[in-house]
């Protein structure tokens, strides 16, 4: 079977081979006798290489579901017996790529029996269906009712932009922002809407702008001078380090989405769970707090917080 799903996926037995380690004739045997089995063909081989059939691609989208499911317990049972906690988590990918792997060493450090494993990332929507799902860190409001959810960051937004756009718009007041360019995440089509009617009045046009389907590419726009974008302030933390982003203004919108971890209400009771929810929140609420250890106080709220500790010792 494996040799099947490879095969589909490159289109080429010879690159299935290459992949599985054996050789080209393995795999087309392998499949033949597949074939022979279904009494039906699965690929279309011609001298262009190889094509599914209609019957081939019905039969790879319904064997594919069973066999990660098959490999998601089969890796659930090895963590089992060497005593390792497995959790698979979904995260949306702007959060995972510019705010959660860069905290990930201090978890990794202070919980080295529990494995994370990146799953595809799933809205809550279609995460009660997906094979090998634990665990997902949702941008939203919060309400899913099939999950457990907690609030860990990103209700603080700046509004942001390259220094170039803002010099050439001369933006100063929240009023300027009427004739720039609004970069807007198609998922959240009300935001620069809210943030208008909170700083500057109704704004016909708020709704208007170049639309993308994820943060990072908001934030790619920005940067790149497209226009102003409405983004999770710990999202662009990085970027307004290096300068390639300023704040245009100090006050930041409060906005009524936000990060939240879930799990399925049956799977929040897990060991790993319950671990990364802890650490999650200290990275989210405890550690912008002020840290000198020569102030006695101070020095003893940090002997009591491991997280802590082992933070000061990687960054050291």
């Amino acid at each position: 079977m494996n040799a099947f799903i490879v095969s589909a996926r490159h289109l080429s037995f010879s690159k299935a081979a290459k992949e599985l380690f054996v050789t080209q004739s393995a795999i087309s045997r392998h499949i033949a006798e597949l074939e022979n089995y279904l009494s039906h063909p699965l690929f279309i081989r011609s001298r262009n290489g190889l094509a599914l059939t209609q019957i081939g691609e019905s039969y790879l989208k319904a064997v594919r579901p069973a066999l990660q499911t098959l490999e998601v317990a089969t890796t659930q049972v090895m963590s089992t017996a060497r005593h390792t906690h497995l959790l698979n988590l979904s995260v949306a990918p702007t959060f995972a790529a510019n705010w959660l792997l860069a905290r990930m060493e201090t978890f990794t450090a202070c919980n080295p029996d529990i494995s994370i494993h990146f799953v595809r990332y799933h809205t809550l929507d279609s995460a009660e269906t997906a094979p090998g799902h634990d665990a997902s860190i949702q941008y939203g409001y919060g309400d899913w009712p099939i999950a457990e959810a907690t609030y860990l960051i990103g209700r603080e937004t700046s509004v942001v932009c390259s220094p170039a756009y803002r010099k050439r718009f001369a933006i100063e007041r929240y009023n300027d922002l009427r004739d720039c360019t609004l970069l807007q995440h198609i998922e959240v089509p009300s935001a620069w809407e809210d943030w208008f009617i909170d700083y500057a009045g109704e704004h016909k046009s708020a709704r208007i702008g170049p639309g993308f389907n994820l943060f990072t590419l908001v934030i790619r726009a920005a940067v790149s001078g497209l226009g102003v974008a409405l983004v999770p302030t710990c999202l662009v933390r990085e970027a307004l380090g290096t300068g390639q982003l300023i704040e245009l203004f100090e006050q930041r919108f409060e906005s009524p989405l936000g990060y939240y971890l879930c799990a399925p209400n049956w799977r929040s009771d897990m060991e790993s769970y319950k671990r990364f929810c802890e650490w999650l929140h200290h990275e989210c609420h405890h550690v912008d707090r002020a840290i000198s250890p020569e102030r006695e106080s101070e020095s003893a709220w940090l002997q009591e917080c491991r997280y802590c500790r082992e933070g000061l010792r990687i960054a050291a």
